[in-house]
Protein backbone atom coordinates (compact mmCIF):
# COMPACT_ATOMS: atom_id res chain seq x y z
CA UNK A 1 0.00 0.00 0.00
CA UNK A 2 1.07 3.41 -0.48
CA UNK A 3 3.25 5.06 2.25
CA UNK A 4 1.04 7.23 3.84
CA UNK A 5 -2.06 5.67 3.79
CA UNK A 6 -3.52 3.69 5.90
CA UNK A 7 -6.70 1.99 6.02
CA UNK A 8 -9.63 2.92 8.28
CA UNK A 9 -13.58 2.37 8.08
CA UNK A 10 -16.57 4.19 6.80
CA UNK A 11 -17.53 4.13 9.99
CA UNK A 12 -14.90 6.30 11.30
CA UNK A 13 -15.48 9.22 9.22
CA UNK A 14 -17.09 12.17 10.72
CA UNK A 15 -20.01 12.74 9.19
CA UNK A 16 -20.68 9.83 6.61
CA UNK A 17 -23.30 8.55 7.66
CA UNK A 18 -25.28 12.04 7.04
CA UNK A 19 -23.80 13.31 4.30
CA UNK A 20 -25.64 14.32 1.24
CA UNK A 21 -24.97 11.00 -1.03
CA UNK A 22 -27.30 11.43 -3.68
CA UNK A 23 -25.36 14.98 -4.55
CA UNK A 24 -21.56 13.09 -4.32
CA UNK A 25 -23.43 10.17 -6.33
CA UNK A 26 -23.99 12.60 -9.33
CA UNK A 27 -20.78 14.58 -9.02
CA UNK A 28 -18.88 10.84 -9.61
CA UNK A 29 -21.24 10.05 -11.96
CA UNK A 30 -20.60 13.59 -13.29
CA UNK A 31 -17.13 12.80 -14.27
CA UNK A 32 -17.48 9.50 -15.06
CA UNK A 33 -18.15 9.89 -18.63
CA UNK A 34 -15.09 12.08 -18.96
CA UNK A 35 -12.84 9.22 -17.18
CA UNK A 36 -13.52 6.61 -19.16
CA UNK A 37 -13.27 8.76 -22.44
CA UNK A 38 -9.68 10.01 -21.00
CA UNK A 39 -8.21 6.98 -18.73
CA UNK A 40 -6.03 8.81 -15.76
CA UNK A 41 -2.64 7.59 -14.97
CA UNK A 42 -2.03 6.03 -12.39
CA UNK A 43 0.42 7.25 -9.46
CA UNK A 44 1.08 3.96 -7.39
CA UNK A 45 0.06 0.27 -8.22
CA UNK A 46 -2.23 0.30 -5.50
CA UNK A 47 -4.28 2.65 -7.35
CA UNK A 48 -5.82 -0.13 -10.75
CA UNK A 49 -7.02 2.03 -13.08
CA UNK A 50 -9.28 -1.17 -14.35
CA UNK A 51 -11.19 -0.60 -11.29
CA UNK A 52 -11.65 2.94 -11.06
CA UNK A 53 -12.77 3.02 -15.04
CA UNK A 54 -15.15 -0.34 -13.84
CA UNK A 55 -16.86 1.58 -10.64
CA UNK A 56 -17.13 4.87 -13.25
CA UNK A 57 -19.22 2.32 -15.61
CA UNK A 58 -21.21 1.07 -12.98
CA UNK A 59 -22.53 4.23 -12.10
CA UNK A 60 -23.17 5.14 -15.51
CA UNK A 61 -25.14 2.28 -15.38
CA UNK A 62 -27.12 3.67 -12.32
CA UNK A 63 -29.80 6.25 -12.13
CA UNK A 64 -28.80 9.43 -11.99
CA UNK A 65 -30.81 10.69 -8.90
CA UNK A 66 -29.98 7.46 -6.81
CA UNK A 67 -32.21 7.86 -3.27
CA UNK A 68 -29.31 8.72 -0.72
CA UNK A 69 -29.50 5.05 1.00
CA UNK A 70 -28.02 3.59 -2.34
CA UNK A 71 -25.72 6.17 -3.05
CA UNK A 72 -24.17 5.41 -0.18
CA UNK A 73 -24.35 2.28 -0.35
CA UNK A 74 -22.67 2.66 -3.78
CA UNK A 75 -19.56 4.46 -2.63
CA UNK A 76 -18.94 1.71 0.17
CA UNK A 77 -19.13 -1.32 -1.99
CA UNK A 78 -16.95 0.12 -4.88
CA UNK A 79 -14.20 1.50 -2.35
CA UNK A 80 -12.26 1.34 0.48
CA UNK A 81 -11.26 4.64 2.96
CA UNK A 82 -7.60 5.13 3.43
CA UNK A 83 -6.53 7.69 6.06
CA UNK A 84 -3.51 10.16 5.05
CA UNK A 85 -1.40 10.56 7.57
CA UNK A 86 -0.89 13.91 9.39
CA UNK A 87 -2.77 16.89 8.94
CA UNK A 88 -3.34 18.64 5.65
CA UNK A 89 -3.87 21.79 4.33
CA UNK A 90 -7.13 22.94 2.24
CA UNK A 91 -7.22 26.01 0.05
CA UNK A 92 -9.23 27.05 -2.82
CA UNK A 93 -9.69 28.74 -6.43
CA UNK A 94 -12.61 29.97 -8.66
CA UNK A 95 -13.37 30.93 -11.59
CA UNK A 96 -13.01 34.75 -12.12
CA UNK A 97 -15.43 36.84 -14.09
CA UNK A 98 -14.10 40.55 -15.92
CA UNK A 99 -14.61 42.84 -18.24
CA UNK A 100 -12.62 41.98 -21.12
CA UNK A 101 -12.15 43.10 -25.27
CA UNK A 102 -11.20 41.41 -28.41
CA UNK A 103 -9.50 43.89 -29.93
CA UNK A 104 -7.27 46.30 -27.54
CA UNK A 105 -7.65 50.36 -26.85
CA UNK A 106 -6.75 52.85 -24.68
CA UNK A 107 -8.48 51.16 -21.57
CA UNK A 108 -7.96 47.38 -22.38
CA UNK A 109 -4.30 47.55 -22.87
CA UNK A 110 -3.10 43.78 -21.07
CA UNK A 111 -3.53 40.75 -22.98
CA UNK A 112 -3.85 37.24 -22.47
CA UNK A 113 -1.74 35.30 -24.70
CA UNK A 114 -1.96 31.75 -26.57
CA UNK A 115 0.28 29.19 -26.66
CA UNK A 116 3.54 29.50 -28.60
CA UNK A 117 4.04 27.46 -31.35
CA UNK A 118 7.21 26.07 -30.19
CA UNK A 119 5.93 25.42 -26.49
CA UNK A 120 5.68 21.31 -26.08
CA UNK A 121 4.49 19.33 -23.61
CA UNK A 122 6.44 17.20 -21.62
CA UNK A 123 6.37 14.07 -20.01
CA UNK A 124 8.14 13.17 -16.54
CA UNK A 125 10.99 11.25 -17.98
CA UNK A 126 11.93 13.98 -21.05
CA UNK A 127 11.53 16.42 -18.16
CA UNK A 128 14.15 14.77 -16.56
CA UNK A 129 16.35 13.99 -19.27
CA UNK A 130 16.33 17.82 -20.11
CA UNK A 131 17.69 18.35 -16.92
CA UNK A 132 14.74 19.81 -15.49
CA UNK A 133 12.59 18.56 -12.41
CA UNK A 134 9.78 15.95 -13.01
CA UNK A 135 7.00 19.07 -11.93
CA UNK A 136 8.52 20.72 -14.99
CA UNK A 137 5.44 19.58 -17.67
CA UNK A 138 6.12 22.48 -20.70
CA UNK A 139 8.83 23.68 -22.02
CA UNK A 140 10.48 25.39 -25.35
CA UNK A 141 12.05 23.36 -28.20
CA UNK A 142 14.31 25.55 -30.38
CA UNK A 143 17.26 24.68 -32.53
CA UNK A 144 16.92 21.47 -31.39
CA UNK A 145 17.18 21.73 -27.45
CA UNK A 146 14.57 22.11 -25.35
CA UNK A 147 15.08 24.86 -22.70
CA UNK A 148 12.44 26.95 -20.74
CA UNK A 149 10.76 29.02 -21.93
CA UNK A 150 10.31 33.28 -21.87
CA UNK A 151 9.84 33.77 -17.96
CA UNK A 152 6.81 36.00 -16.55
CA UNK A 153 9.37 39.22 -16.54
CA UNK A 154 10.82 38.88 -20.50
CA UNK A 155 6.84 38.63 -21.57
CA UNK A 156 5.85 41.55 -19.25
CA UNK A 157 8.61 43.93 -21.36
CA UNK A 158 7.23 42.34 -24.71
CA UNK A 159 9.14 39.10 -25.46
CA UNK A 160 6.48 37.34 -27.18
CA UNK A 161 5.27 40.66 -28.91
CA UNK A 162 4.51 40.84 -32.77
CA UNK A 163 3.50 36.39 -32.85
CA UNK A 164 -0.17 37.54 -32.86
CA UNK A 165 -0.31 35.24 -29.69
CA UNK A 166 -2.28 38.01 -27.82
CA UNK A 167 -6.48 37.35 -28.30
CA UNK A 168 -8.20 38.95 -25.55
CA UNK A 169 -7.17 42.25 -23.99
CA UNK A 170 -8.09 43.18 -19.43
CA UNK A 171 -8.06 46.43 -18.59
CA UNK A 172 -6.43 46.10 -14.87
CA UNK A 173 -2.85 44.13 -15.42
CA UNK A 174 -4.20 42.15 -11.61
CA UNK A 175 -7.20 40.74 -13.13
CA UNK A 176 -4.86 39.23 -15.87
CA UNK A 177 -2.74 38.00 -13.13
CA UNK A 178 -5.63 36.76 -11.12
CA UNK A 179 -6.71 34.67 -14.23
CA UNK A 180 -2.79 33.45 -14.31
CA UNK A 181 -3.25 31.88 -11.00
CA UNK A 182 -6.72 30.67 -11.45
CA UNK A 183 -5.95 28.82 -14.31
CA UNK A 184 -9.37 30.28 -16.37
CA UNK A 185 -12.03 32.78 -16.54
CA UNK A 186 -15.37 34.06 -17.54
CA UNK A 187 -15.17 37.03 -19.62
CA UNK A 188 -17.66 39.80 -20.32
CA UNK A 189 -17.20 40.85 -23.77
CA UNK A 190 -18.55 43.89 -25.18
CA UNK A 191 -21.30 42.82 -27.08
CA UNK A 192 -22.86 41.16 -24.10
CA UNK A 193 -21.28 37.90 -24.93
CA UNK A 194 -19.27 35.60 -22.71
CA UNK A 195 -16.30 33.96 -23.93
CA UNK A 196 -14.66 31.13 -21.20
CA UNK A 197 -10.98 31.23 -21.50
CA UNK A 198 -9.25 27.65 -20.18
CA UNK A 199 -5.58 27.02 -19.58
CA UNK A 200 -3.48 26.13 -22.52
CA UNK A 201 0.38 25.55 -21.35
CA UNK A 202 2.70 27.46 -19.26
CA UNK A 203 6.35 28.65 -19.38
CA UNK A 204 8.06 25.81 -17.96
CA UNK A 205 9.72 28.15 -15.29
CA UNK A 206 8.72 26.95 -11.73
CA UNK A 207 5.71 28.67 -9.93
CA UNK A 208 6.77 31.62 -7.28
CA UNK A 209 4.36 32.47 -4.89
CA UNK A 210 4.18 36.04 -4.41
CA UNK A 211 2.44 35.95 -0.91
CA UNK A 212 5.05 34.06 0.20
CA UNK A 213 7.75 36.68 -0.70
CA UNK A 214 5.72 39.13 0.71
CA UNK A 215 5.77 37.55 3.78
CA UNK A 216 9.22 36.69 3.55
CA UNK A 217 9.60 40.89 3.25
CA UNK A 218 7.97 41.45 6.24
CA UNK A 219 4.45 42.79 4.46
CA UNK A 220 2.26 40.24 5.94
CA UNK A 221 2.06 37.29 8.72
CA UNK A 222 0.77 33.75 7.54
CA UNK A 223 -2.29 35.02 8.89
CA UNK A 224 -3.00 38.28 7.37
CA UNK A 225 -2.00 36.86 3.70
CA UNK A 226 -4.88 36.39 1.31
CA UNK A 227 -5.54 36.84 -2.53
CA UNK A 228 -7.38 39.62 -1.67
CA UNK A 229 -4.88 41.26 0.41
CA UNK A 230 -2.08 40.77 -1.64
CA UNK A 231 -3.53 42.24 -5.05
CA UNK A 232 -4.33 45.33 -2.84
CA UNK A 233 -0.96 45.80 -1.78
CA UNK A 234 0.59 45.78 -5.03
CA UNK A 235 -2.21 48.02 -6.46
CA UNK A 236 -1.21 50.42 -3.36
CA UNK A 237 2.49 49.86 -4.69
CA UNK A 238 1.80 51.51 -8.51
CA UNK A 239 3.90 50.49 -11.24
CA UNK A 240 6.34 49.06 -9.05
CA UNK A 241 3.55 46.83 -7.86
CA UNK A 242 2.91 45.65 -11.31
CA UNK A 243 6.57 45.00 -11.88
CA UNK A 244 6.37 42.85 -8.76
CA UNK A 245 4.52 40.59 -10.74
CA UNK A 246 7.20 39.24 -12.91
CA UNK A 247 8.76 37.58 -9.78
CA UNK A 248 6.78 34.90 -10.39
CA UNK A 249 8.35 33.54 -13.63
CA UNK A 250 5.61 31.02 -14.22
CA UNK A 251 3.15 32.43 -17.25
CA UNK A 252 0.35 30.39 -18.49
CA UNK A 253 -1.05 30.55 -21.52
CA UNK A 254 -4.64 30.42 -22.76
CA UNK A 255 -7.49 29.25 -25.07
CA UNK A 256 -10.74 30.18 -25.99
CA UNK A 257 -13.39 27.14 -24.74
CA UNK A 258 -15.64 27.28 -27.87
CA UNK A 259 -17.92 23.67 -27.38
CA UNK A 260 -20.59 24.47 -25.95
CA UNK A 261 -20.72 21.62 -23.49
CA UNK A 262 -18.08 23.49 -21.67
CA UNK A 263 -19.01 26.88 -22.13
CA UNK A 264 -22.13 26.26 -19.89
CA UNK A 265 -22.87 28.40 -17.10
CA UNK A 266 -24.16 25.59 -14.83
CA UNK A 267 -20.85 23.73 -14.60
CA UNK A 268 -17.06 24.93 -14.22
CA UNK A 269 -14.29 25.29 -16.66
CA UNK A 270 -12.35 22.06 -17.80
CA UNK A 271 -10.07 20.93 -15.70
CA UNK A 272 -6.72 18.76 -16.17
CA UNK A 273 -8.88 15.54 -16.01
CA UNK A 274 -10.66 16.54 -19.02
CA UNK A 275 -13.60 16.98 -16.23
CA UNK A 276 -16.14 19.92 -16.19
CA UNK A 277 -15.60 21.53 -12.50
CA UNK A 278 -18.04 21.60 -10.02
CA UNK A 279 -18.36 23.74 -7.12
CA UNK A 280 -17.48 22.41 -3.99
CA UNK A 281 -17.42 19.06 -5.19
CA UNK A 282 -14.31 19.16 -6.87
CA UNK A 283 -9.94 19.53 -6.04
CA UNK A 284 -7.27 20.06 -7.42
CA UNK A 285 -4.55 17.46 -5.69
CA UNK A 286 -0.57 16.71 -6.43
CA UNK A 287 -0.49 14.83 -9.94
CA UNK A 288 2.46 13.33 -9.06
CA UNK A 289 0.76 11.39 -5.91
CA UNK A 290 -2.70 11.61 -6.67
CA UNK A 291 -4.45 9.58 -9.65
CA UNK A 292 -7.53 11.77 -11.50
CA UNK A 293 -10.98 10.59 -10.51
CA UNK A 294 -10.28 9.44 -7.77
CA UNK A 295 -13.08 10.36 -4.14
CA UNK A 296 -11.75 12.10 -1.40
CA UNK A 297 -13.17 12.33 2.41
CA UNK A 298 -12.45 15.97 3.45
CA UNK A 299 -13.72 16.88 7.39
CA UNK A 300 -12.52 20.72 8.13
CA UNK A 301 -14.09 24.22 9.00
CA UNK A 302 -15.27 26.23 6.16
CA UNK A 303 -14.96 30.42 7.05
CA UNK A 304 -17.93 32.54 6.55
CA UNK A 305 -18.09 35.64 4.54
CA UNK A 306 -20.71 37.02 5.97
CA UNK A 307 -20.44 35.97 10.07
CA UNK A 308 -16.40 35.82 10.27
CA UNK A 309 -17.14 32.39 12.13
CA UNK A 310 -16.27 28.99 10.42
CA UNK A 311 -18.40 26.18 9.91
CA UNK A 312 -18.06 22.36 9.97
CA UNK A 313 -16.98 21.23 6.22
CA UNK A 314 -17.57 17.20 6.11
CA UNK A 315 -17.81 16.39 2.13
CA UNK A 316 -17.18 14.04 -0.35
CA UNK A 317 -14.71 15.83 -3.65
CA UNK A 318 -13.33 14.42 -6.55
CA UNK A 319 -9.85 14.59 -7.44
CA UNK A 320 -10.69 16.56 -10.71
CA UNK A 321 -7.66 19.23 -11.13
CA UNK A 322 -3.91 19.75 -10.11
CA UNK A 323 -1.84 23.36 -9.88
CA UNK A 324 1.49 24.02 -9.62
CA UNK A 325 1.11 25.38 -6.05
CA UNK A 326 0.24 22.27 -5.36
CA UNK A 327 2.65 19.63 -3.20
CA UNK A 328 2.28 16.16 -1.21
CA UNK A 329 -0.22 14.13 0.37
CA UNK A 330 -2.61 15.94 2.04
CA UNK A 331 -2.55 18.66 0.30
CA UNK A 332 -5.76 20.27 -2.12
CA UNK A 333 -7.33 23.42 -3.68
CA UNK A 334 -10.96 23.56 -3.53
CA UNK A 335 -13.27 24.90 -6.59
CA UNK A 336 -15.43 27.26 -4.92
CA UNK A 337 -17.27 28.45 -8.34
CA UNK A 338 -17.22 31.21 -10.87
CA UNK A 339 -17.87 35.08 -9.79
CA UNK A 340 -16.77 37.27 -7.14
CA UNK A 341 -18.54 35.54 -4.23
CA UNK A 342 -16.79 32.13 -5.08
CA UNK A 343 -13.54 34.19 -5.22
CA UNK A 344 -13.54 35.66 -1.95
CA UNK A 345 -14.49 32.55 -0.26
CA UNK A 346 -11.08 31.19 -2.43
CA UNK A 347 -9.13 33.72 -1.49
CA UNK A 348 -9.53 33.22 2.23
CA UNK A 349 -9.70 29.91 2.40
CA UNK A 350 -6.80 27.88 4.18
CA UNK A 351 -7.78 25.56 6.41
CA UNK A 352 -6.20 22.70 8.17
CA UNK A 353 -8.02 19.49 6.75
CA UNK A 354 -7.97 15.57 7.51
CA UNK A 355 -8.02 13.82 4.22
CA UNK A 356 -9.54 10.24 3.50
CA UNK A 357 -8.89 8.30 0.20
CA UNK A 358 -10.79 6.38 -1.05
CA UNK A 359 -9.28 3.46 -3.49
CA UNK A 360 -11.43 1.36 -5.65
CA UNK A 361 -12.53 -2.35 -4.86
CA UNK A 362 -11.54 -4.82 -7.64
CA UNK A 363 -14.80 -7.22 -8.32
CA UNK A 364 -13.06 -10.00 -6.32
CA UNK A 365 -12.85 -7.60 -3.55
CA UNK A 366 -16.50 -6.50 -3.74
CA UNK A 367 -17.53 -10.35 -3.34
CA UNK A 368 -15.41 -10.66 -0.37
CA UNK A 369 -17.29 -7.59 1.66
Amino acid sequence: MMAGLTRTDFATLSGWADHNHEAAFAAFRHSAPFLIAHPPTSRHPSVAIKALLAVAQAALDLPADLPRPHARLFFERHFAPYSIDGEGLLTGYYEPEFDARLAPDTEFRFPLHRRPHDLVSLKTKEALAAGFTPETSFARQRNGKIELHLSRAAIMAGGLEGQGLEFVWLKDPFEAYIIHIQGSARLRLEDGQTMRVAFDGKSGHPYQSLGKLLIEEGHFTPDSISMGALIAHLRAMGAEGVAYLGRNPSYIFFKPVEEPALNSPDVGPESAAHVPLLPLRSIAVDRHLHTFGLPFWIETMLPSLEQGDETPFRQLVLAHDTGSAIKGMARADLFCGSGETAGQLAGILKQPTCFTCLLPLDEKEQADG
